[in-house]
This record gives C-alpha cells, structure tokens and sequence, in this order.
C-alpha cells in the first residue's frame, strides 16, 4: 500500500501561501505605511492604482493607457509586454494564486460557504473575450481604459477609499460609481456561492497568464503511480478542477494546493526536469488495482 506523505516532508512554503498573498497585499498597498511610492512600476497582479495605499501600478491599467494612446502616438508598451510575458514564461499564472490580493479576498469569501460550487468549464473562457475586448480592442477605438472603469478590484481599493478619506470627492459621484459597486457586490456574492469566479471567468490578466501555463519554467507534474484516487486533491482544489487530469489546465491558478497530496502524487517541479503531464485512464488504473495489484484503492481522504 501506498503510504501517506508527511507534512514535514513536503515543500516547506505550502504552509505559507495565504501568509504570502496577505504580505503581498500589504506590500502592494504600502504608501501609507512607509512612504513608498512607485507606480511607474508594475507588478505582476491586479491592483488599482487609485488605491489611496497604492504603491506600485497595475500592468492591465498600464497597458490600457499605453494602447489608447496609440490612437495619436503609436508605440509598443515593451515595459509593460515584457513585465508579463516573463512572470508566465517563469510561473505561469502562479501569480494569480499566491500573489493577487483580490485571489485572496475571493478564497476568503469562499470559506463562508462549506460546499462552494464550480461555475461551468465554458465560462473560463469569458475572460479571454474581456482580455481582448476590453483590455485591447475597445480602448484603442474609444481612448478610454474600459476595464479599469468596470474593474471589481479597481472599485474595492479605490472606488470605495478615495470618497471615504476624501470627502470632496463625493459629489462627483455618479452612475459609473454605483455601476463599478455593483459588480463589485456581484462578484463578491458569486465568490461565497462559487469556486475564485472572478479568476475562472473574467480576470483577463489570469487570462493573458493562462496561455503559459503549460509552457512556464515551473509546474506541476502528476504521478499516476503514486496516486490512490482518493480525490483529496479535487475537494482540495480552490477551482474545482481535477488535477489528476488537468494538471496545468488553463483554468489551473497555480496555488499549488494539489501539491499537499497525502500521498506524494503530485508535486513541483521544472520544465527542465523534463516534467510533463502525463494522460491518464483514472478507470482503467482503478479497474487495474481492483484487479488485485495488491494496493487497493484508498477511501477519500478528509
């Protein structure tokens, strides 16, 4: 029989993913605390940089302003291009996962709820029409950066700040105010009811990420003989995806989660190793253990 992994021997920085994404967020946002101000520079996850705390700025924002002035100068965003393209070359869309503090307030969300749901596979690709409709279509024809005006995110640190710690702001308030809020309470009410809806469906930066995360330096690979089918990487899984089959998937947030496997069956590694996901018949391997190789499937695993 197989045996179980103990948590001493797994990677150690497992332990320490909601830490990070909460040490992130305060990085992220912390003008207010030591007078940090950077945002001519990005960082590799959503953050609005009309935060009052803001210290660095948000690439699709960035990258928005950069193709809306294309329409008078017209000038590669390679600053900008080359920020993403190498974190998803280097970790795939990891960032969404360990780093994105509207990731962490969708996870949080969801600990309301004990059996959240999974939004349908289809959806997951809405957010490749909002990454290329409202992230580069639509601002070049209008000058305008749609998304970051729609931006559940944007309205969070900055639609909901700005007029609390700056009154004379409050009657400029208008309907593209309570419109951005009202997205924001939707896709805030979906995270308590859904698995991260916001990252499955409409995040076009996880979107843009995704498209690297069969091809990224780091990634997981899945060992079919290790594994017991006891699906305690599935319940595990904050995208209700299957690892054991979509190990990578474009919908996969790179938390790594999977990776706690009890039983070692899927871990971290490098493209250099040579790691590649491998196709697996879950019924034909159970149906082979049933057949008496002596292991025996295990039952699931709380």
């Amino acid at each position: 029989m197989l045996r179980r992994v103990e948590a001493k021997h797994r990677p150690w920085y497992l332990r320490f993913r909601h830490l990070i994404q909460l040490l992130s967020a305060l990085v992220i946002n912390s003008s207010f605390l030591v007078g940090l101000s950077a945002r001519g520079v990005c960082v590799p996850v959503l953050n609005c940089w009309a935060c009052p705390g803001a210290a660095f700025a948000c690439p699709l924002g960035a990258l928005q302003d950069a193709i809306a002035d294309a329409r008078i100068v017209f000038a590669l965003p390679l600053y900008i291009l080359g920020l993403m393209l190498t974190f998803s070359a280097l970790f795939g869309r990891m960032m969404c996962g360990w780093l994105c503090p509207f990731g962490l307030v969708q996870e949080l969300l969801g600990k309301l709820n004990r059996h959240p749901r999974t939004l349908p596979r289809w959806m997951g690709y809405l957010k490749y029409a909002v990454l290329v409709g409202l992230v580069l279509i639509v601002p070049y024809m209008t000058g305008i950066p749609w998304f970051c005006r729609l931006c559940p995110q944007g309205a969070l640190e900055g639609g909901i700040f700005q007029p609390l710690l700056h009154p004379e702001l409050r009657p400029l308030i208008g309907s593209w105010w309570y419109t951005k809020i009202a997205i924001l309470v939707g896709v805030m009410l979906a995270a308590v009811f859904y698995r991260r809806p916001f990252c499955h469906s409409i995040c076009p930066l996880g979107a843009f990420f995704s498209l690297f995360n069969r091809f990224s330096l780091i990634r997981l690979r899945f060992d079919p003989e290790k594994c017991t089918d006891c699906g305690w990487c599935v319940q595990h899984c904050p995208q209700g995806l299957d690892p054991r089959r979509e190990v990578d998937n474009y919908l996969c947030v790179g938390c790594l989660e999977c990776a706690k496997c009890p039983f070692g069956a899927i871990h971290v590694t490098t493209v250099l190793s040579g790691a590649r996901a491998p196709m697996v018949n879950l019924r034909s391997r159970r149906d082979r253990r049933k057949g008496g190789d002596g292991g025996g499937a295990q039952g699931p695993v709380p």
